[in-house]
């Protein structure tokens, strides 16, 4: 194969490693997120944990594909994007640890001070997670505010510029999303009235109604620059992609829909479609680019400007093929043997 073959192949890896890894991590951190709402009791707050915390390390392996395989085969595009938002990265690193050890740690002391700061660590940590990640995907199918001459990028402003309206809302998106996807996943997966009373609660809030006026306004924000990515070369040559963006608009309103019924189990489907929708829309837009500018569309970071010598492609292609695979089945087999209910106070 060509390398530019193995560059659109490797960008269609790391696409699906975004969308695997935010789609689980929609209901984890939704239903983390939650724990401090909608649990009356510590019994209840142990069925949160154990039903995020039976998945939350997999699905861990999913973003470090992504930012490995990022690094491993488009440096540039890597060095750019951790240069201009490391701030916002060692951010969402801190939150990570944070809610990993949270899960983990909230019941190891006999202390009610130390459970309740545990559990508050494990609430903002979640909601800055699925946040953070928002904000960070709006923008990069946006575009970040450089310019790259081939041979030098230059950042025109500083990190603080990707907290923009479609920023921000992307943000949100992704959070009313996991609150949705959490709902519904704490209502499939635990016992008890607790299920019921997460979909009360984001329906009595509002938050149902908020996931497609929100997706609407960051549709807006792509559309509203000369980089948009629905006048990219993909959605420009093959205008039946429109479907993508129509299809999740539906799906959101649908979520909306069961949301407003409390049906729990079709609330956590329509949630995770909504989220892979958007990431597959905004990935196929982007291509060819990796790092698009919002100043200059033609001044963006490319597939074929980043990536590494065709030797390496090859050997890293291979190993994805190997690798992947065993992951995939992997998971499939730890949600296929973990979908009994949690119980009231399980361990």
């Amino acid at each position: 194969m060509s390398p530019d073959t193995y560059a659109t192949l490797l960008f269609g890896f790391i696409s699906f490693s975004w969308v695997v890894y935010l789609t689980q991590e929609l209901f984890i951190t939704g239903s983390s997120a939650l724990n401090r709402i909608v649990c009356t009791n510590e019994g209840e707050r142990r069925q949160v944990q154990v039903a995020a915390g039976i998945h939350w390390d997999g699905i861990e392996v999913w973003l470090i594909a992504s930012l490995t395989l990022t690094f491993a085969v488009f440096p540039l595009a890597f060095t750019t994007t951790l240069t201009f938002l490391y701030v916002p990265f060692y951010l969402l690193v801190f939150a990570i640890i944070g809610r990993g050890v949270a899960i983990e740690m909230i019941y190891k002391l006999d202390s009610e001070r130390w459970v309740k700061n545990v559990v508050l660590m494990w609430t903002i940590s979640s909601i800055l997670i699925i946040f953070i990640l928002g904000v960070y995907i709006s923008n990069m199918f946006l575009g970040l505010p450089i310019l790259y001459d081939g041979s030098t990028v230059v950042f025109e402003s500083g990190f603080l510029s990707i907290f923009n309206v479609t920023g921000i809302s992307g943000g949100l998106l992704f959070l009313s999303l996991a609150l949705i996807g959490g709902s519904g996943w704490i209502s499939i997966s635990t016992e008890g009235e607790l299920g019921k009373r997460a979909l009360v609660f984001i329906k009595k809030i509002g938050v149902i109604y908020t996931a497609p006026i929100l997706l609407l306004l960051v549709f807006m924000g792509f559309n509203n620059t000369d980089s948009s990515i629905f006048i990219g070369e993909l959605f420009t040559n093959n205008p039946i992609l429109f479907v993508l963006p129509a299809l999740t608009v539906v799906s959101a309103l649908l979520a909306t829909w069961f949301g407003y019924k409390e049906n729990g189990l079709k609330v956590f489907i329509f949630a995770l479609v909504t989220m892979g929708l958007f990431l597959i829309t905004g990935f196929l837009g982007s291509f060819p680019f990796l790092v698009p500018s919002n100043l200059d569309p033609t001044m963006g970071i490319e597939t074929v400007d980043a990536m590494v010598s065709a030797k390496t492609m090859n050997v890293i292609f291979v190993a994805l093929c190997i690798f992947y695979p065993i992951i995939i089945g992997y998971q499939t087999w730890k949600y296929i043997n973990f979908t009994k209910k949690v119980k009231f106070n399980d361990e």
